[in-house]
């Protein structure tokens, strides 16, 4: 039976979370809503759902709640962390702080994600569990996952290139959690870092300076590209902390092969890194968990196309076609004609005009019958040149011809006859 939420959060609130029994057996946590003006000091977890069941159970007010493998782990060190560190009491962590099956719920609280991991004391980066050494992996039964691993003798450095090439590195949901933070800490086990110092380790192993100047490129060096997390690291730069506002054009060419579970996310959580001007309009509908795939897509690229923000693209006089191969593997779509239908309805749609969210999904929706009932022409049709219409035409008018003739034959002779 699903864990019963008692009643859903307004936006300005936040659930979370406090440690009140954890031991190898069992974790036990209470439930606190608080106002986000004067919210208790608390941590953000930011780590990977993973693919595994939920299978693990946590206890949330005395009653049961299911969580993945990973984050049973996760909660583990988390609440050791709450009680050994003298910052935060309270851990948020979204699994369980947002109630999933609430669309509304889900919507308004992603909407202010950004907000939640500014206002964090602290982001907690969950990596994992220390990598065994394959003698001791050999003796354990493969049947039972393992939630925790203690590890006296564990080495940052040693690690850096195992670490550093984790699922965690490409989810994109952990970019702004990574970027937007007060101060981030690494954990892995019951091991934990600074970002500046698992920075300097990265920066040693690729070879490169870990101090540059913050309006320049990112230093690239022969190591680089063997370490999956130096983009996002390095991203995080004390100079321009926390301005790092992109354009939302090119964050999803940057972060294009970052993955998610809900393809509309590969939107929704980059919304809080984007300008607040550009963020003003497309807010208007995003995030929305009641909207379509397809009509994300959609508002997305009438976004693109329409809105002056001053992208990388639109700098070097670039337009948005079907053959963008970055930008759309950004968006989840890789098919050509499904690009060629996507753009076609982006451009009907006034969005400029700033119309309201149930006046947009009204007009999508309108526009969905149209395209259902063959109001608008088909993708074969719109790449037809103009010389292949009339030949096609022709080539119709021969065909009913002669399939007519015969007819015109059988209808003299009867009236010979009559």
């Amino acid at each position: 039976m699903a864990f019963a939420y008692d009643s859903s959060l307004a936006s300005y609130e936040l659930r979370l979370l406090q440690p009140l029994a954890v031991n190898d057996r069992v974790l036990r946590f209470e439930t606190r809503r608080v106002p986000r003006a004067s919210n208790p000091p608390y941590t953000a977890i930011s780590y990977t759902w993973g693919n595994e069941d939920a299978l693990e159970v946590i206890y949330l007010d005395n009653r049961p709640f299911r969580v993945r493998p990973n984050l049973w782990s996760c909660l583990y060190y988390m609440a050791h962390a709450a009680r050994n560190n003298g910052a935060w009491d309270y851990l948020w962590v979204d699994a369980i702080c947002i109630n999933q099956t609430n669309d509304a719920e889900r919507s308004s609280q992603v909407r202010l994600m950004d907000q939640t991991y500014r206002d964090a004391v602290c982001v907690s980066v969950w990596l994992g569990l220390v990598t065994l050494p394959e003698h001791i992996r050999s003796y354990l039964p493969t049947q039972i996952p393992t939630r925790t691993v203690e590890s006296d003798g564990f080495n940052w450095a040693e690690s850096i290139v195992d670490l550093s090439n984790r699922p965690y590195w490409s989810r994109v949901w952990v970019i702004q959690e990574f970027l937007l933070g007060q101060n981030v800490e690494l954990h892995c086990s019951d091991n934990q870092i600074n970002w500046l110092d698992f920075q300097e380790f990265l920066c040693r192993e690729a070879g490169i300076e870990q101090f540059y100047d913050a309006s320049g490129d990112v230093p690239k060096g022969d190591g680089t590209r063997a370490l999956a997390a130096l983009p996002l690291v390095m991203g995080r730069h004390m100079d321009k902390h926390p301005e790092i506002l992109q354009p939302l054009c090119d964050l999803l060419i940057n972060n294009h092969k970052s993955k998610c579970k809900d393809p509309r996310d590969r939107v929704f959580a980059l919304l809080g890194l984007i300008p607040l001007d550009e963020r003003e309009i497309i807010c208007i509908y995003f995030p929305d968990y009641s909207i379509t795939e397809d009509h994300v897509l959609i508002i997305t690229l009438a976004h693109l196309t329409q809105f002056p923000a001053l992208s990388i693209m639109q700098r070097g006089g670039v337009n948005i076609t079907p053959d963008s191969e970055e930008l759309f593997l950004g968006l989840g779509v890789g098919l050509k004609p499904q690009r060629r239908r996507l753009l076609r309805r982006a451009k009907r749609l006034d969005y400029l005009g700033r119309m309201s969210s149930r006046e947009m999904l009204n007009s999508l929706a309108l526009h969905d019958e149209i395209e259902e009932y063959g109001g608008e022409d088909t993708d074969e049709q719109q790449e037809m040149s103009e010389t292949e219409r009339p030949r096609l035409s022709n080539r119709m008018w021969l065909t009913v011809s002669v399939i007519s003739a015969p007819f015109v034959i059988w209808l003299i002779a009867k009236k010979t006859k009559l």
